[in-house]
């Protein structure tokens, strides 16, 4: 198998043509590797585009046979992400007509969905790549044509059916809910009719429109009539009365929690039954995120269980259903090597009876991962020999080392290969040498076999070029990052530090740690914000170790007594008294004086919804300033003197704005259909329109808006060296070349709906939903500074995300975890700022990736990645940033990121100091034992 002949993964401004081979030089080497294997893992550094690498490799089964769909099943939050991808693919990648239109990408979010997409008739043009959520092929049947679909089959044979069928009819809208409009004469007709003429009496009664799917798909009633349905019947339809009675309502409730119950309802082993049965042979499962089935007992491991001899019903709903496999995942090696080959093992469940089926065969498939978990396991011993070794070492060891045998004195174990390095007289350094010899044969050896199973491209250290002697990223950390956009300043050290003036809660939280009162949770949440803290104390009154002292029951009562007022006092006094919350403050708002986007992550709720409300106060107390000053008026008649301004662009330049922006789409026709053009100018207008952006780029003090003033205001530079103009031309022609119909349009219309909140008050009360911002704070929020976090509605977060992804609203993003993994921030945005640390360093580099992607704004700018790394001096928040920091080189050598990181997270206090002081390992060591797994290696 090959690639598609028109496949050009190279479109302009997208990536570059040397990334574009990369993928293409990826997609041949996996379509090979599935000649005689069942499965590969793609498992790129994050940002490094196996999106459309997997899609290529789709296509390639697509073109070959159009009648049988690849399924991509991805997590539920970025199904619409795929879609959008796919479509850009499918309009740009693929150059031929008739290649395009055999990949058709259609998306199912419910296991009926994805029958129904499986079952379209030709005349619909049926999907070849169907993008499945994750979680739809475990979810209970809620479709009710469905349903009445599953009791007519239960009917079907039945004594008696045709009185089944009329007392069926009577109540079935009541039974299966399904309201007013579906009448007992339509429930009847359906249920005297085959399925396959449902959808006539359904549109009939204008249910339904001619061009939406058949209600029932074949395929599920093909596999219901092989079940067994005597509980349906029994259970069910036994229950429901011939006639009304007093007890009508009671038994028809009691027939639909029969149906229902999720513990003991007869339709969900049913609908599990359907799943398991159904007759189905396609040729690829593209599974994102494949980590995720590293432990049997996950949902995604259960949908590729096993067959067992006599015990079908083990089986998963994807189990032998697909020729071959792709998995991706970013992080394949923070897996131990255990849950590595786990997730390998999955590839058994392919369908080896197949023609098509792989060349090894089921038999040496098993031997041959057999084989790799025991070379993994002698790898994985050796590295930790390695750890352990330099985890022995102290600095004046290092001092002797590179003095007598220089900067990669390590190496010198290799050179007396064939000694025990006798000659190095300290014995610690002389156990990192021959740790050192060790592991390296051993990862060596390890990677021979796994290079066949696992495919792992990684990032230059350097942009693409022309900047390809600017360095990637550049990290600023601890109290470094006060200094970081003033001018001159010397550069800090260490990290934020506590001061007099905010010292005590500080100090009380380390006594009640040492008191035996949770240390971590006061640690961390003193850390990240006092509002953090005031909440994770909560946690803290209910922690306290059984087997105190009542003397030190009541110290610690006392303490946290006096750490509630202090924080009660420094909160009426303002956000700038907590050092790390002041530190992100200052940066994010000097970051958006220049222009510049900013993503934000945090891991405490309290602590976003603090800096979303502290940002918005310090952005409405400059945007007052600024046009105070410039419009020369008091503070208080800000307000109206900026709307008088906005009324007199609007009314004297306006037209001007319209014609630079005609002038800029003139060169894209895909742009200036009507609808697009006219969306467009009121996107740019509003924005343009808004204090938050005038008061930074725009001349306020003029008595009339003279005629170059525009052109002024559209040549300001960001801190980025990029001018409104040149971005502005950026982003329509990544709309116009980069996007295909569908994404266009999505980020045109998330534009269209986004607000962009001019001022505070009452113009931004409807900017925020319940999700955002509580009832009462929503008045002091700008609506260009936006959170997005786990109860984010899916639509909300979707129009944040897209809309972050342009030059416009929002400017300063805080986010969760949510926000960490498959979402696109990196258009518009080059600085992220890491607020709150997370032990595993994975979760920093997927954070990041958010803004390191193919395409970014810094490629384009040549202008490095800024990832910020505040941490507060003298507490756990410095403890935890050493040890992240070890923890992070120590996961290029170490496979294993779980079992590494709970010993972290299950240390004592003194434990954690012991392993912040450790010295870090060396880069070149890092470097030299990396599992070296890409196409080209």
């Amino acid at each position: 198998m090959k690639l598609p002949d028109s496949l050009n993964l190279h479109v302009e401004g997208r990536l570059s043509e040397a990334d574009a081979k990369r993928q293409a030089r990826s997609a041949q080497v996996i379509l090979e590797r599935f000649r005689t294997q069942p499965g590969v893992i793609l498992g790129d550094e994050v940002g490094m585009g196996k999106t459309f690498v997997a899609l290529a490799v789709a296509a390639s089964f697509v073109v070959r046979d159009p009648s049988r769909p690849v399924v991509i099943m991805v997590p539920r939050g970025v199904v619409r992400k795929w879609e959008r991808d796919s479509g850009t693919f499918r309009s740009e990648c693929l150059r031929e007509d008739e290649e395009r239109a055999r990949f058709r990408v259609k998306v199912a979010e419910t296991g009926i969905e994805f029958l129904k997409l499986l079952d379209d008739p030709e005349e619909r043009e049926p999907a070849t790549v169907i993008v499945l959520a994750h979680g739809a092929l475990q979810g209970r049947l809620a479709d009710n044509w469905a349903k009445l679909a599953l009791l007519q089959a239960a009917i079907k044979g039945r004594h008696g059916a045709d009185q089944l069928r009329e007392r069926l009819a009577r109540y079935a809208s009541k039974v299966l809910r399904m309201g007013p409009r579906v009448t007992e004469d339509l429930v009847l007709r359906l249920l005297k009719s085959p399925t396959a003429d449902w959808k006539r009496h359904i549109v009939k009664q204008g249910l339904l429109s001619e061009s939406d799917d058949d209600p029932v798909p074949q395929l599920f009633v093909e596999t219901v009539e092989r079940l067994d349905l005597s509980d349906v019947y029994t259970r069910v339809l036994e229950v429901i009365p011939a006639r009304g009675s007093k007890y009508l309502n009671d038994r028809l409730r009691a027939a639909r929690n029969a149906l229902n119950n999720a513990s003991d309802g007869v339709l969900p082993p049913i609908w599990r039954q359907v799943l398991r049965k159904m007759s189905l042979a396609l040729p690829l499962l593209v599974l994102d995120e494949a980590h995720r089935a590293r432990h049997g007992g996950t949902q995604l491991a259960q949908l590729l269980a096993q067959h067992r001899e006599g015990l079908d019903a083990a089986s998963g709903q994807l189990a032998h259903r697909f020729e071959r496999m792709l998995f991706l995942t970013a992080t394949p090696f923070q897996l131990g090597h255990a849950e590595l080959c786990n997730v390998l093992s999955r590839f058994e469940a392919v369908a080896w009876d197949e023609s098509r089926a792989a060349a090894m065969g089921r038999e040496a498939f098993v031997a041959t991962i057999r084989d790799l978990r025991a070379k993994l396991d002698a790898m994985q011993l050796s590295t930790e020999r390695l750890e352990r070794a330099w985890k022995r070492l102290l600095i004046p060891d290092l001092d002797e080392a590179i003095s007598t045998y220089g900067e990669t004195w390590w190496t010198e174990g290799e050179r007396a290969e064939n000694t025990e390095c006798s000659s190095v007289a300290n014995e610690r350094v002389r156990g990192v040498m021959l740790a050192y010899r060790e592991a390296r044969a051993a990862i060596r050896f390890a990677e021979q076999r796994l290079r066949e199973w696992v495919l792992r491209s990684s990032r230059s250290l350097c942009l693409p070029p022309p900047f390809d002697r600017v360095p990637r990223r550049e990290r600023v950390e601890g109290a470094a990052v006060v200094s970081e956009l003033q001018t001159g300043a010397t550069v800090l050290t260490g990290g934020l530090r506590v001061t007099a003036s905010n010292a005590l809660p500080f100090l009380l939280a380390a006594r009640l740690g040492t008191l035996g009162c949770a240390h971590r949770v006061f640690g961390d949440g003193i850390a990240s914000s006092y509002e953090a803290l005031t909440e994770t104390r909560r946690e803290a009154d209910t922690v306290a170790p059984e087997d105190a002292e009542a003397e030190g029951q009541v110290s610690g009562s006392w303490h946290l007594a006096r750490l509630r007022e202090s924080v009660q006092a420094i909160g009426t006094r303002g956000r700038a008294l907590h050092p790390k919350v002041s530190a992100t403050i200052d940066l994010a708002m000097a970051l958006w004086r220049r222009g510049e986007k900013v993503l934000i992550f945090c891991h405490y709720r309290q602590t976003g919804r603090a800096l979303h409300r502290y940002l918005s106060e310090a952005m409405i107390e400059e945007i007052e300033a600024r046009a105070a000053k410039q419009l020369g008026c008091p503070r208080g008649e800000v307000t109206a003197a900026m709307r008088r301004f906005i009324d007199r662009l609007d009314r004297d330049r306006a037209t001007d704005v319209i014609e630079l922006i005609d002038a800029m789409l003139a060169c894209y026709p895909e742009l200036q259909e009507p609808p697009r053009r006219a969306s467009i100018h009121d996107i740019v207008l509003r924005f343009l329109r808004t204090p938050t952006f005038l008061v930074r780029f725009a001349d306020l003090a003029v008595d009339k808006i003279p005629a170059g003033w525009i052109d002024s205001m559209f040549d300001s530079p960001d801190a980025s060296g990029q001018s409104l103009r040149e971005v502005l031309r950026k982003f329509l022609d990544f709309l116009a070349v980069r996007c295909g119909t569908e994404e266009r349009d999505a980020y045109l219309d998330a534009l269209s709906k986004i607000q962009t909140g001019a001022h505070a008050g009452a113009e931004v009360e409807a900017s925020f939903g319940e999700d955002e911002a509580q009832v009462g704070e929503r008045s002091r929020l700008v609506a260009n500074v936006r959170r997005v976090y786990g109860d984010t509605r899916d639509q909300t977060r979707d129009r944040i995300m897209l809309t972050f992804n342009t030059p416009f609203y929002p400017e300063i993003l805080i986010a969760s975890s949510v926000m960490a993994e498959g979402v696109d921030l990196h258009l518009n945005c080059r600085h992220v700022i890491h607020h709150d640390l997370d032990w595993n360093p994975s979760s920093l580099e997927q954070r990041t990736g958010r803004i390191d992607r193919l395409g970014s704004k810094a490629e384009r700018s040549g202008r490095s990645i800024k990832v910020y790394l505040p941490y507060v001096e003298g507490c756990q928040d410095e403890k935890l940033f050493r040890v992240v920091m070890d923890r992070e080189r120590w996961f290029g050598v170490v496979m294993g990121a779980d079992e590494s990181m709970s010993r972290v997270l299950s240390a004592s206090a003194w434990e954690v100091e012991r392993m912040a002081e450790q010295p870090l390992i060396p880069t070149p060591m890092v470097d030299a034992l990396k599992l070296r797994l890409g196409a080209d290696e």
